[in-house]
């Protein structure tokens, strides 16, 4: 009697330790599971299957889920005849696996984990403008919005997109910089997911334009003549005026393409890969005036600040040296000389109505007349003039 006590006692503790595993119709030696393909695409139906052996009918396996703090169950099943297995789900993010039953003396067995790699869904459109200064978008969506980093690519330039709430993003894609060059979304993907991207020729149009012209393409030329070598203008307005011509000319001029004072597509890609130009006295505050390209710098602490066109004296006796500012006269005079800096001699730096690409006057350095007042105020007496051949 006293034995009988003993069983009767231990009896409870272990129906609830095999309570905490699959019932099983027969013990199972061995559980193997996989993913039935190498990766399953986001929001498709994707299979796991295994076996327990030796192959009998009416196994329970428990398939079991990793989370942050450890394992949940998700579904038991039951095997065929054939010891196999299968339990299908629909891919919505990465997971890992275990399948779970017991062996002959009712102890837990387990299979290796089976982890579930996932193709992301990513979609993506381009809409808008593919005009210079134009409003181009790409715009998106990325699931799951954990899947990784994405990334837009343009050229030689990448930045990382932020992706919002049901995993949508957008980016205005460059319309000013470069003119024919693949924009690429890419995600770099975390763990558990595979690699994704789309890429997009674009072409920019890039319009012509000359003095009379209006609107942002115009007010784009103006900023990035100002931006990559602080070519002087009026304003960066949006409107194609004398200056914008004469600051086109400049830059014609110092990157060796025809004076013409109107922008066509060469000039457009050109500008959209200048660096600002180099001063030839890289120290100091002074003004440089190159007689060969028929140019003026103004230079402050060894950089270059302004470039205006000039002309110089048509017949080369511009004085070549190291001056300085001797005297100023404002206004015009009667040779129709504007606001004149005198550096040596009879030869000055002053505003005229007529500037031609090429060496006219009789020895002074010619400037536009909109851009000899600003000028005037900005150099006063003994400040350095530098004139190379």
């Amino acid at each position: 009697m006293r034995m009988l006590r003993r069983v009767l006692r231990v009896l409870p503790v272990a129906a609830g330790a095999f309570a905490a595993l699959p019932a099983s119709a027969l013990a199972a030696d061995a559980i193997t599971l996989r993913v039935d393909h190498d990766a399953a695409r986001y929001g498709r139906r994707f299979v796991l299957r295994g076996t327990v052996s030796p192959a009998v009918a009416g196994e329970r396996v428990a398939v079991y889920a990793k989370t942050a703090t450890g394992w949940a169950g998700i579904r038991t099943v039951a095997t065929n005849a054939l010891g196999s297995f299968s339990y299908a789900a629909t891919a919505k993010t990465h997971r890992v696996f275990v399948a779970r039953g017991t062996d002959a003396v009712g102890g837990a067995i387990e299979s290796r984990p089976a982890s579930l790699v996932v193709r992301p869904y990513l979609v993506t459109t381009v809409t808008g403008s593919r005009t210079v200064a134009g409003r181009l978008v790409v715009f998106g969506r990325l699931l799951p919005r954990t899947a990784g980093t994405l990334t837009l690519s343009e050229g030689e330039r990448t930045s990382r997109l932020r992706v919002g709430a049901g995993g949508r993003f957008r980016a205005q894609l460059t319309t000013t910089r470069l003119f024919r060059y693949r924009a690429t979304v890419a995600l770099r993907p975390a763990s558990g997911y595979l690699a994704r991207h789309r890429t997009y020729a674009v072409r920019v149009t890039a319009p012509p334009l000359s003095v009379g012209a209006r609107g942002a393409a115009v007010r784009r030329l103006e900023h990035a003549l100002n931006r990559v070598g602080h070519y002087a203008l009026t304003a960066v307005d949006g409107v194609y005026d004398y200056s914008t011509s004469d600051a086109v000319l400049a830059f014609q001029t110092l990157h060796g393409l025809p004076r013409t004072g109107a922008v066509d597509v060469r000039l457009w890609e050109m500008l959209g890969r200048a660096r600002p130009p180099l001063a030839r006295v890289r120290s100091g505050t002074h003004v440089e005036v190159d007689k060969t390209r028929q140019l003026l710098f103004e230079v402050r602490n060894g950089e270059v600040v302004s470039v205006s066109r000039v002309s110089t004296g048509a017949s080369g006796n511009t004085p070549v040296g190291h001056w300085h500012v001797y005297a100023k006269a404002p206004g015009f005079n009667a040779k129709g000389m504007y606001d004149s800096l005198f550096f040596i001699g009879e030869f000055a730096i002053h505003g005229y109505a007529s500037v031609p690409a090429y060496p006219a006057s009789h020895g002074c350095v010619r400037t536009p007349l909109w851009f000899a007042s600003g000028f005037y105020s900005r150099w006063g007496v003994g400040a350095d003039v530098y004139v190379f051949a």
